[in-house]
């Protein structure tokens, strides 16, 4: 019997009902592949699937010139309600 404990760690497939509310974090897909790593009352805990924050400007609030500006890969995750959850697919056993 599968139970929802079982996709912490795994990569799952998500399908949303709504993706309104992940535009803000940079996510715009109705559906995904997503990194599961936690569970609650009140949804899944994913991985971003590739969170940037680029530096643009110096120490003095003033704009860095093009080849100046970095950016940089950040660890992150973020919630997913369990309403706007609409399908769950999990792939057990795979690598």
């Amino acid at each position: 019997m599968m139970k929802i404990g079982n996709i912490v760690g795994d990569i799952v497939f998500l399908k949303f009902s709504n993706t309104d509310f992940l535009k803000d974090i940079g996510i715009t897909d109705s559906d995904g592949h997503f990194y599961v790593r936690g569970k609650d009352e009140l949804g899944l805990w994913v991985a971003h699937p590739g969170l940037e924050i680029k530096k643009i400007l110096n120490d003095k609030g003033k704009p860095l010139p093009i080849k100046k500006q970095k950016r940089d890969k950040v660890d992150a995750t973020f919630m997913i309600p369990w309403m706007n959850i609409v399908t769950i697919m999990h792939y057990p056993g795979r690598e």
